[in-house]
Protein backbone atom coordinates (compact mmCIF):
# COMPACT_ATOMS: atom_id res chain seq x y z
CA UNK A 1 0.00 0.00 0.00
CA UNK A 2 2.86 2.37 0.86
CA UNK A 3 4.41 1.86 -2.59
CA UNK A 4 1.07 2.63 -4.23
CA UNK A 5 0.73 5.88 -2.26
CA UNK A 6 4.26 6.94 -3.21
CA UNK A 7 3.39 6.30 -6.84
CA UNK A 8 0.37 8.57 -6.54
CA UNK A 9 2.53 11.30 -5.01
CA UNK A 10 4.83 11.22 -8.01
CA UNK A 11 2.08 12.26 -10.39
CA UNK A 12 0.56 14.93 -8.16
CA UNK A 13 0.77 18.41 -9.70
CA UNK A 14 -0.71 21.67 -8.48
CA UNK A 15 -2.09 24.48 -10.62
CA UNK A 16 0.77 26.78 -9.68
CA UNK A 17 3.26 24.38 -11.27
CA UNK A 18 1.20 24.13 -14.45
CA UNK A 19 0.72 27.91 -14.61
CA UNK A 20 4.46 28.52 -14.20
CA UNK A 21 5.24 25.86 -16.80
CA UNK A 22 2.88 27.38 -19.40
CA UNK A 23 4.22 30.92 -18.89
CA UNK A 24 7.82 29.68 -19.13
CA UNK A 25 7.01 27.86 -22.37
CA UNK A 26 5.37 30.97 -23.83
CA UNK A 27 8.16 33.38 -22.85
CA UNK A 28 11.12 31.09 -23.46
CA UNK A 29 12.85 32.45 -20.37
CA UNK A 30 12.67 31.87 -16.61
CA UNK A 31 13.46 35.54 -15.97
CA UNK A 32 10.78 36.82 -18.37
CA UNK A 33 8.30 34.34 -16.90
CA UNK A 34 9.13 35.62 -13.43
CA UNK A 35 8.23 39.17 -14.49
CA UNK A 36 4.88 38.02 -15.90
CA UNK A 37 4.18 35.98 -12.76
CA UNK A 38 5.30 38.72 -10.33
CA UNK A 39 7.83 36.28 -8.92
CA UNK A 40 11.61 35.82 -9.01
CA UNK A 41 13.77 33.84 -11.40
CA UNK A 42 15.05 31.44 -8.67
CA UNK A 43 11.49 30.81 -7.49
CA UNK A 44 10.30 30.04 -11.04
CA UNK A 45 13.28 27.73 -11.64
CA UNK A 46 12.53 25.91 -8.38
CA UNK A 47 8.86 25.37 -9.30
CA UNK A 48 9.77 24.02 -12.76
CA UNK A 49 12.45 21.73 -11.27
CA UNK A 50 9.84 20.43 -8.82
CA UNK A 51 7.42 19.73 -11.67
CA UNK A 52 10.12 17.91 -13.66
CA UNK A 53 11.00 15.81 -10.59
CA UNK A 54 7.32 14.99 -10.04
CA UNK A 55 6.85 13.88 -13.65
CA UNK A 56 10.23 12.20 -13.93
CA UNK A 57 11.01 13.97 -17.20
CA UNK A 58 12.90 17.02 -18.46
CA UNK A 59 10.49 19.64 -19.78
CA UNK A 60 12.97 22.34 -20.84
CA UNK A 61 16.42 22.46 -22.36
CA UNK A 62 18.48 25.09 -20.53
CA UNK A 63 20.27 27.24 -23.14
CA UNK A 64 22.84 30.06 -22.80
CA UNK A 65 20.05 32.48 -23.68
CA UNK A 66 16.76 31.21 -22.36
CA UNK A 67 15.00 27.86 -22.47
CA UNK A 68 13.12 25.73 -24.98
CA UNK A 69 10.70 22.85 -24.67
CA UNK A 70 11.94 19.30 -25.03
CA UNK A 71 9.94 16.80 -27.10
CA UNK A 72 8.22 15.65 -23.90
CA UNK A 73 7.78 19.30 -22.87
CA UNK A 74 5.88 20.06 -26.10
CA UNK A 75 3.45 17.24 -25.36
CA UNK A 76 3.07 18.40 -21.79
CA UNK A 77 2.47 21.98 -22.95
CA UNK A 78 -0.41 20.88 -25.17
CA UNK A 79 -2.32 19.48 -22.18
CA UNK A 80 -1.18 22.05 -19.60
CA UNK A 81 -2.37 24.96 -21.78
CA UNK A 82 -5.80 23.44 -22.05
CA UNK A 83 -6.01 22.86 -18.30
CA UNK A 84 -4.93 26.42 -17.43
CA UNK A 85 -7.35 27.98 -19.89
CA UNK A 86 -10.21 25.84 -18.64
CA UNK A 87 -9.36 26.93 -15.09
CA UNK A 88 -9.54 30.55 -16.27
CA UNK A 89 -12.99 29.85 -17.69
CA UNK A 90 -14.08 28.36 -14.37
CA UNK A 91 -12.76 31.41 -12.53
CA UNK A 92 -14.72 33.68 -14.86
CA UNK A 93 -17.83 31.62 -14.20
CA UNK A 94 -17.26 31.86 -10.46
CA UNK A 95 -16.87 35.64 -10.57
CA UNK A 96 -19.58 36.33 -13.16
CA UNK A 97 -22.15 33.60 -12.58
CA UNK A 98 -22.97 31.76 -15.81
CA UNK A 99 -21.53 34.43 -18.10
CA UNK A 100 -20.88 33.03 -21.57
CA UNK A 101 -17.49 34.02 -22.98
CA UNK A 102 -16.68 33.74 -26.69
CA UNK A 103 -12.94 33.99 -27.33
CA UNK A 104 -11.96 34.97 -30.87
CA UNK A 105 -8.67 35.67 -32.62
CA UNK A 106 -8.45 36.97 -36.18
CA UNK A 107 -6.36 38.69 -38.79
CA UNK A 108 -7.00 42.46 -38.77
CA UNK A 109 -10.09 43.19 -40.91
CA UNK A 110 -12.40 46.19 -41.10
CA UNK A 111 -15.05 43.94 -42.63
CA UNK A 112 -14.94 41.60 -39.64
CA UNK A 113 -15.04 44.55 -37.23
CA UNK A 114 -18.26 45.80 -38.81
CA UNK A 115 -19.85 42.35 -38.68
CA UNK A 116 -18.78 41.88 -35.07
CA UNK A 117 -20.53 45.09 -34.02
CA UNK A 118 -23.72 43.94 -35.74
CA UNK A 119 -23.47 40.47 -34.17
CA UNK A 120 -22.99 41.99 -30.72
CA UNK A 121 -26.07 44.14 -31.17
CA UNK A 122 -28.13 41.26 -32.54
CA UNK A 123 -27.23 38.96 -29.62
CA UNK A 124 -27.26 41.67 -26.94
CA UNK A 125 -30.08 40.07 -24.94
CA UNK A 126 -28.16 36.79 -24.71
CA UNK A 127 -25.51 38.58 -22.62
CA UNK A 128 -22.54 37.04 -24.40
CA UNK A 129 -19.14 38.30 -23.34
CA UNK A 130 -16.34 38.50 -25.90
CA UNK A 131 -12.57 38.42 -25.94
CA UNK A 132 -11.30 39.55 -29.37
CA UNK A 133 -7.60 39.48 -30.34
CA UNK A 134 -6.10 40.53 -33.69
CA UNK A 135 -2.89 38.81 -34.80
CA UNK A 136 -1.10 37.23 -37.77
CA UNK A 137 -2.01 33.79 -39.03
CA UNK A 138 0.76 32.02 -37.11
CA UNK A 139 -0.28 33.66 -33.84
CA UNK A 140 -3.95 32.86 -34.45
CA UNK A 141 -3.00 29.21 -35.03
CA UNK A 142 -1.03 29.13 -31.79
CA UNK A 143 -3.78 30.79 -29.75
CA UNK A 144 -6.37 28.26 -30.94
CA UNK A 145 -3.92 25.38 -30.49
CA UNK A 146 -3.24 26.43 -26.91
CA UNK A 147 -6.96 26.85 -26.10
CA UNK A 148 -6.52 30.57 -25.54
CA UNK A 149 -9.31 31.13 -28.07
CA UNK A 150 -12.36 29.13 -29.13
CA UNK A 151 -11.98 29.94 -32.82
CA UNK A 152 -9.57 31.75 -35.13
CA UNK A 153 -10.48 33.56 -38.36
CA UNK A 154 -7.75 33.96 -40.98
CA UNK A 155 -7.09 35.04 -44.55
CA UNK A 156 -4.53 33.07 -46.57
CA UNK A 157 -3.32 33.10 -50.15
CA UNK A 158 -4.29 30.02 -52.13
CA UNK A 159 -0.59 29.38 -52.87
CA UNK A 160 0.04 28.96 -49.14
CA UNK A 161 -2.92 26.68 -48.48
CA UNK A 162 -1.02 23.38 -48.71
CA UNK A 163 1.70 24.47 -46.25
CA UNK A 164 -0.92 26.04 -44.00
CA UNK A 165 -3.00 22.85 -43.82
CA UNK A 166 0.13 20.83 -43.10
CA UNK A 167 0.97 23.06 -40.12
CA UNK A 168 -2.57 22.72 -38.82
CA UNK A 169 -2.59 18.92 -39.12
CA UNK A 170 0.62 18.70 -37.09
CA UNK A 171 -1.18 20.50 -34.28
CA UNK A 172 -4.44 18.52 -34.55
CA UNK A 173 -6.45 21.41 -35.97
CA UNK A 174 -8.40 21.92 -39.14
CA UNK A 175 -9.37 24.83 -41.38
CA UNK A 176 -12.81 25.38 -42.83
CA UNK A 177 -12.83 27.86 -45.74
CA UNK A 178 -16.03 29.88 -46.03
CA UNK A 179 -15.22 32.44 -48.73
CA UNK A 180 -12.83 32.93 -51.63
CA UNK A 181 -12.11 36.27 -53.25
CA UNK A 182 -9.82 37.93 -55.79
CA UNK A 183 -6.57 39.57 -54.82
CA UNK A 184 -7.21 43.32 -55.04
CA UNK A 185 -5.10 46.45 -55.36
CA UNK A 186 -6.29 49.48 -53.39
CA UNK A 187 -4.50 52.64 -54.60
CA UNK A 188 -4.18 55.38 -52.00
CA UNK A 189 -5.81 58.76 -52.58
CA UNK A 190 -2.54 60.44 -53.62
CA UNK A 191 -1.29 57.75 -56.01
CA UNK A 192 -1.50 58.03 -59.80
CA UNK A 193 -3.70 54.93 -59.93
CA UNK A 194 -6.36 56.54 -57.74
CA UNK A 195 -9.50 57.06 -59.86
CA UNK A 196 -7.53 55.97 -62.92
CA UNK A 197 -10.47 53.98 -64.25
CA UNK A 198 -8.36 50.84 -64.70
CA UNK A 199 -10.44 47.69 -64.68
CA UNK A 200 -7.51 45.39 -63.98
CA UNK A 201 -3.99 45.91 -62.66
CA UNK A 202 -0.82 44.09 -63.74
CA UNK A 203 2.39 43.52 -61.81
CA UNK A 204 4.06 46.26 -63.88
CA UNK A 205 1.57 48.77 -62.45
CA UNK A 206 3.06 48.21 -58.99
CA UNK A 207 6.52 49.47 -59.87
CA UNK A 208 7.46 52.62 -57.97
CA UNK A 209 4.51 52.34 -55.56
CA UNK A 210 5.01 52.01 -51.82
CA UNK A 211 2.65 49.77 -49.86
CA UNK A 212 0.97 49.58 -46.48
CA UNK A 213 0.10 46.05 -45.40
CA UNK A 214 -1.24 44.24 -42.38
CA UNK A 215 1.93 42.86 -40.81
CA UNK A 216 3.60 40.13 -42.78
CA UNK A 217 2.69 36.58 -42.17
CA UNK A 218 4.04 33.19 -43.23
CA UNK A 219 0.79 32.27 -44.96
CA UNK A 220 0.07 35.63 -46.60
CA UNK A 221 3.66 36.21 -47.54
CA UNK A 222 4.26 39.37 -49.57
CA UNK A 223 7.79 39.64 -50.88
CA UNK A 224 8.58 36.10 -49.73
CA UNK A 225 12.06 34.73 -50.32
CA UNK A 226 11.23 31.03 -49.98
CA UNK A 227 10.92 29.15 -53.23
CA UNK A 228 7.64 27.50 -52.31
CA UNK A 229 6.01 30.79 -51.21
CA UNK A 230 4.19 33.17 -53.48
CA UNK A 231 6.39 36.09 -54.58
CA UNK A 232 5.65 39.60 -55.86
CA UNK A 233 8.56 41.29 -57.53
CA UNK A 234 9.89 44.61 -56.26
CA UNK A 235 7.14 45.22 -53.73
CA UNK A 236 8.18 48.11 -51.46
CA UNK A 237 6.31 47.68 -48.19
CA UNK A 238 6.98 50.90 -46.30
CA UNK A 239 4.40 50.46 -43.53
CA UNK A 240 3.39 47.31 -41.64
CA UNK A 241 0.50 47.63 -39.20
CA UNK A 242 -2.25 45.66 -37.47
CA UNK A 243 -4.42 48.78 -37.25
CA UNK A 244 -7.19 49.21 -39.80
CA UNK A 245 -7.54 52.80 -38.59
CA UNK A 246 -3.92 53.54 -39.58
CA UNK A 247 -4.52 51.65 -42.84
CA UNK A 248 -7.51 53.79 -43.81
CA UNK A 249 -5.86 57.06 -42.81
CA UNK A 250 -2.72 56.26 -44.82
CA UNK A 251 -4.68 55.20 -47.89
CA UNK A 252 -6.73 58.37 -47.76
CA UNK A 253 -3.92 60.84 -47.20
CA UNK A 254 -0.64 59.46 -48.58
CA UNK A 255 1.06 57.88 -51.58
CA UNK A 256 0.69 54.26 -50.51
CA UNK A 257 -1.39 51.37 -51.81
CA UNK A 258 -2.58 48.11 -50.31
CA UNK A 259 -2.96 44.58 -51.62
CA UNK A 260 -5.57 42.35 -49.97
CA UNK A 261 -8.89 40.67 -50.66
CA UNK A 262 -12.06 42.20 -52.07
CA UNK A 263 -13.79 41.62 -48.72
CA UNK A 264 -12.35 44.96 -47.59
CA UNK A 265 -13.53 47.05 -50.54
CA UNK A 266 -16.46 48.65 -48.70
CA UNK A 267 -14.20 49.80 -45.87
CA UNK A 268 -11.17 51.33 -47.55
CA UNK A 269 -12.31 54.95 -47.46
CA UNK A 270 -10.47 57.36 -49.72
CA UNK A 271 -9.61 54.69 -52.28
CA UNK A 272 -11.17 53.33 -55.43
CA UNK A 273 -13.46 50.33 -54.83
CA UNK A 274 -10.41 48.18 -55.57
CA UNK A 275 -8.80 46.99 -58.79
CA UNK A 276 -8.46 43.24 -59.39
CA UNK A 277 -4.75 42.37 -59.51
CA UNK A 278 -3.76 39.87 -62.19
CA UNK A 279 -1.83 37.15 -60.37
CA UNK A 280 -2.99 34.16 -62.39
CA UNK A 281 -5.27 31.89 -60.38
CA UNK A 282 -4.23 33.38 -57.02
CA UNK A 283 -7.08 33.85 -54.54
CA UNK A 284 -7.51 35.01 -50.97
CA UNK A 285 -9.29 32.41 -48.81
CA UNK A 286 -11.19 33.39 -45.66
CA UNK A 287 -12.08 30.74 -43.11
CA UNK A 288 -11.73 29.60 -39.52
CA UNK A 289 -9.50 27.33 -37.42
CA UNK A 290 -10.77 24.85 -34.84
CA UNK A 291 -9.43 21.82 -32.99
CA UNK A 292 -9.92 18.66 -35.00
CA UNK A 293 -12.71 16.42 -33.76
CA UNK A 294 -14.05 18.85 -31.16
CA UNK A 295 -17.63 20.08 -31.39
CA UNK A 296 -18.15 23.78 -31.96
CA UNK A 297 -19.87 25.56 -29.09
CA UNK A 298 -23.41 26.70 -29.92
CA UNK A 299 -22.55 30.39 -29.46
CA UNK A 300 -19.46 30.09 -31.68
CA UNK A 301 -21.52 28.30 -34.33
CA UNK A 302 -24.01 31.16 -34.15
CA UNK A 303 -21.22 33.65 -34.88
CA UNK A 304 -19.97 31.58 -37.83
CA UNK A 305 -23.43 31.34 -39.38
CA UNK A 306 -23.90 35.09 -38.89
CA UNK A 307 -20.64 35.82 -40.74
CA UNK A 308 -21.56 33.45 -43.56
CA UNK A 309 -24.86 35.28 -44.00
CA UNK A 310 -22.98 38.58 -44.35
CA UNK A 311 -20.48 37.46 -46.97
CA UNK A 312 -21.17 38.53 -50.58
CA UNK A 313 -22.93 35.95 -52.70
CA UNK A 314 -20.92 34.61 -55.63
Amino acid sequence: MADKNRKRDKIFMDLKQLQYFVVCAQTGSFSDAAKNLYSTQPSVSKVIKGLEDTLGMQLFERLPRGIRLTVQGHKMYEYASKIINEVNVLENMASSGMTKWIRISLNPSSWFANQFVDFYNETYEKKYHFQVTTAGVQSVMERVRDYMDDIGFVYILSQQKENFLYELSKNKMHFEPIYETDVMLYPGGLTELYNSGKERAELEDLEGIRFIQNYQDEFFDIGAVKEDAFQWKDIDISVLTNSDYIMEKMLKNSKVANISGSYLSENKEGTTPGIPLDLGDSKVIFGFILHKGEAMDESVAELVEFLKSRLPKH
